[in-house]
Order: C-alpha cells, then sequence, then structure tokens
C-alpha cells in the first residue's frame, strides 16, 4: 500500500482558508429529502494551537461537517465526500461505512474519514460519525444497559469501538506518524454521543496526544458512568437543557460525557432580561438560516422556562426508572427497542404512533387519549378535567407491564394537571405553571411532531443559530444549573 502522502496532488499541501458551501439535509418536517446549502469558514489554521483551547469557528465548522453527514437516503456519502474536498482532502483518502445501509442492525455507525496534509508537514484527518437517517442504528439509541459493557451506555459504546478499529487501520494502512498527525472528531446527536467516546478512547490510551485531537460534539445523549471524564479537556459538548436528548440516559443513574459541557442560554440560567436579549439575536440567526435553506413558515418559538417543564418530567422518570437495572430487566428497553425497530427506517420519534404502539389492545383507552389530545385546543378546562378523570377507569387492572406503566406516568402527569386546574376554578388562584407548560409541550408534540416546540430543541440548525448568534464568552456556562423538583 502506498503511503497518503502519495495521493496528494499540488493543491492538496497548500492551505485552505475561508469560506465553503457545505450541503446538508433540511429539518423542516415538511421537506424530508430537501438538500440545501450553508456557508461556513473553514481555515487550516484552527489546528494550529492545542486541542484543549475551546475555538467557536472550529465549533461552527464542526456542526456543518456533521450536517453534511445528514444524508443517507438522498445521496449516501455524497455530500461529505464534497465537505472534504472543499477543505483539501483528495477523494482517494476518503473512506465510509454504512452510509446506505436501513435495515436494522446491531449497535454500529456510519462514519466517513478523510485525510490532507497540513502547510506544517503534519496530517489531518477529520472523522464525522453519521448522525441521522441512519436506518436500523436508530433502535441503538437506547440500547444503553449490556452486562457486557457496564462502564457505558451500550449502543453508542459499540458503534464508538467499531469507528476506533476502523480508524487504527485507516491510519496504520497510510502509515502515519502519529506524532505528526492531528485528529478532528465530530457528530451529531446520536453521533455526538459516537464522537465523544471515540475523542475519549483516543485521548486517553496515549498514542496521539490530545493537543492533537480536536472533538465537538452538538446536542450528545449521556455517554459514561463517572470516571476519568475530567481528564478529557480537549472534548467540548454543545449542548441545550431545553432539549430532551442530551438528559438521557438518565443522569440519576450517574451517566456524564466526557470532556466539558458547553450550555446555552436558558432563563433559569441567565435570568428571564438577559435570556430574551440572548434569544432576539439568535432568532434573527434562526431565521436567516431558514431563509438560506429555503424554508417559509418556520419560527423558533420555545415555551417559556421550557427547562424547568423539562425537570418536571425527568422528575416522573427518575421516580419510574429508578436504576439501570429496572431500565433493562423490568422490560422498558425492550419495549422502546421493539418500537423503534417496527419503524426501523430510522424516521423522526412520532408520539402518536408510540402511544398506539404501548395501548396496543387497549382500544377503548386508546381512543379515548387520542380523542381528547386531538380536541385538546378546542374544548373548555371543565371538559378538560371531565374526560381526564375518565381515562384512569379505562386502564388493565393490576397490568405492571412497561407499556402500562409508561402510559400510567402520562396519566398521571394529566391528573395532577387536571386537580391544579380544578383547584383553580375554586380558588381562582393560577393554574400550576409548569405542569400546564408540561402537558402544553406534551400536546403540541403530538400534534406537530418534529416541528413542536419541544423537538425543535434537536434541529441542527437551532444549534447552529445560537452559535452564530454571539461569542462563547456570551453564550456558554460550563456547569449545568441545578434542577429543582417542581413534582
Amino acid at each position: 500500500m502506498n503511503e497518503l502522502k502519495l495521493y496528494f496532488d499540488g493543491t492538496n499541501g497548500k492551505p485552505v482558508s475561508g469560506e465553503i458551501p457545505v450541503s446538508l439535509l433540511v429539518s423542516s418536517g415538511d421537506r424530508k429529502s430537501q438538500i440545501a446549502t450553508l456557508p461556513f469558514y473553514y481555515t487550516d489554521g484552527f489546528f494550529d494551537n492545542s486541542a484543549c483551547s475551546y475555538n467557536h469557528k472550529l465549533a461552527e465548522m464542526s456542526l456543518g461537517m456533521s450536517m453534511s453527514a445528514f444524508t443517507a437516503s438522498v445521496g449516501g456519502d455524497k455530500y461529505i465526500r464534497a465537505l472534504f474536498n472543499e477543505i483539501g482532502c483528495d477523494d482517494r483518502s476518503v473512506q465510509t461505512e454504512k452510509f446506505e445501509k436501513t435495515d436494522a442492525v446491531e449497535d454500529s455507525c456510519g462514519y466517513a474519514f478523510g485525510a490532507k496534509k497540513l502547510y506544517s508537514g503534519e496530517y489531518l484527518i477529520a472523522v464525522t460519525i453519521r448522525s441521522h437517517r441512519y436506518g436500523g442504528e436508530w433502535v441503538s439509541n437506547v440500547h444503553v444497559v449490556d452486562e457486557d459493557c457496564p462502564d457505558y451506555a451500550t449502543g453508542f459504546k459499540s458503534a464508538a469501538d467499531s469507528v476506533y478499529d476502523a480508524l487504527c487501520e485507516y491510519i496504520s494502512r497510510r502509515r502515519l506518524d502519529k506524532k505528526h498527525l492531528k485528529l478532528w472528531i465530530t457528530g451529531f446527536s446520536r453521533g455526538a454521543a459516537v464522537a465523544n467516546l471515540l475523542g475519549a478512547r483516543l485521548s486517553l490510551e496515549g498514542s496521539i496526544s490530545k493537543d492533537d485531537i480536536f472533538v465537538y460534539t452538538f446536542a450528545a445523549p449521556l455517554t459514561v458512568y463517572d470516571r476519568a471524564a475530567c481528564f478529557t479537556d480537549n472534548i467540548f459538548n454543545i449542548v441545550s437543557e431545553l432539549d430532551l436528548v442530551p438528559r438521557v440516559p438518565l443522569a440519576a443513574w450517574g451517566f456524564v460525557r466526557y470532556g466539558t459541557d458547553l450550555y446555552l442560554p436558558c432563563t433559569t440560567r441567565r435570568g428571564a432580561a438577559e435570556y430574551e436579549k440572548l434569544l432576539e439575536a439568535m432568532r434573527v440567526q434562526f431565521d436567516l438560516i431558514a431563509e438560506q435553506l429555503g424554508v417559509e413558515g418556520i419560527k423558533y418559538e420555545p415555551a417559556a422556562e421550557q427547562e424547568i417543564a423539562l425537570d418536571l418530567l425527568f422528575d416522573y422518570l427518575d421516580d419510574l426508572l429508578v436504576s439501570p437495572e429496572k431500565y433493562a430487566s423490568g422490560g422498558y428497553q425492550g419495549i422502546i427497542m421493539d418500537y423503534m425497530k417496527s419503524r426501523f427506517t430510522g424516521g423522526e420519534f412520532e408520539p402518536k404512533t408510540f402511544l398506539s404502539f404501548l395501548l396496543d389492545g387497549n382500544d377503548e383507552l386508546a381512543e379515548d387519549l387520542c380523542e381528547l389530545i386531538d380536541k385538546w385546543d378546542v374544548i373548555n378546562a371543565l371538559e378538560k378535567v371531565q374526560r381526564i378523570g375518565r381515562l384512569p377507569a379505562k386502564r388493565r387492572q393490576g397490568d405492571k407491564t412497561p407499556a402500562s406503566e409508561l402510559i400510567s406516568m402520562g396519566l398521571g402527569i394529566f391528573l395532577r394537571y387536571a386537580a391544579k386546574l380544578t383547584a383553580t376554578k375554586v380558588t381562582h388562584g393560577e393554574q400550576d405553571f409548569y405542569y400546564e407548560q408540561l402537558v402544553n409541550l406534551l400536546v403540541d408534540t403530538y400534534h406537530r411532531g418534529a416541528c413542536s416546540a419541544l423537538l425543535m430543541q434537536h434541529w441542527p440548525e437551532t444549534y447552529l443559530a445560537w452559535l452564530r448568534s454571539a461569542d462563547e464568552k456570551t453564550l456558554f456556562r460550563t456547569t449545568s444549573y441545578r434542577r429543582k423538583s417542581v413534582k
């Protein structure tokens, strides 16, 4: 096998700097196969300094690189290859895997490698984990607990290990000197979790200096039980507390992420006045991105104090799933994986479909609950209370299956909402704000799916708009606020 340096023509050893086009998949719910192009700034100079120093422009470019790999069903690896070419990677250096697979698979992931020679004489390998439209890998997102992998979220760790093996083989086959090699690793959502674990393993093993391993993740789920996470200061995880995904698996079980978590603004963290100012700047960028993508009628409208409403939801989940063992041996992991296998194409989570799946065989409860939610915005408060009050009688008596308990948790939230709403009418006080916000979020998600106030928080365009709205000192805090129970 020839050394990689023989693959490069006269352009590939030269510096690249400036604005480059990045083709990517549009997140708008009604444009599931639309590809559009956004400009991103790239320079080889990103890699001049230590990876342990955060670089805001490199973070933005990393998100762009991740977004270019969202395109399995509409072009495979075409767009990530195009991006690699734009930054100076000869196409013969590009290796991709699993970009065409849509069948249900075991804990694996798609990935893309591309390499170029920097003007310093060192080599840079860009590593992108495919992070959306990844077919049957969707099932692996909820495969958390396995006795053969006790320290990690299994579905992410197994995938990261497979990329690690492939990357080591890629480096060895091209006889690259690890002392003169830089790695740039990124991913979003599931891809972010895999990138987090891959970057940590490479950093902790020491054959490549962590100063040369640049890792940027976005909306990453939690990945590892708290051990050695603080020694990976070259990994930066950009997360939002308004987003469901970075909150799972449950932090109450002891899960964290490797590296430094950088938290985007929210009301609880920053105060209402400062948050509204930051949010206004973010919305300007969000609207500009939507215009550039050709998306009409989409506005960024999070619920007021949405992060506290999510805290309330996770209070219920923490009480239901008291340990990883309860999640696994109690059947919850299995039933959610079964649902995802039933929809293995890896599409967006559909609350209506999941609700019907959980209520299989209980047609009366399914019909009444769905009718209530369907008519939520047109029925008055008294009728809501009456309809909610009738729902528990429709449950299967004595059923302790995971599906029944998940439904019971949801009904518990609705019943508490109804009780507080009734008290409001009697005392003329105010309905409990956070229960009202949570129920409204759940109903909105049922109706609007990926375009709801809840699930839009997980759009890469939302994260990109925040990144483009201000510098890192203005945007980020590095410690999470303390969750308070409002249950």
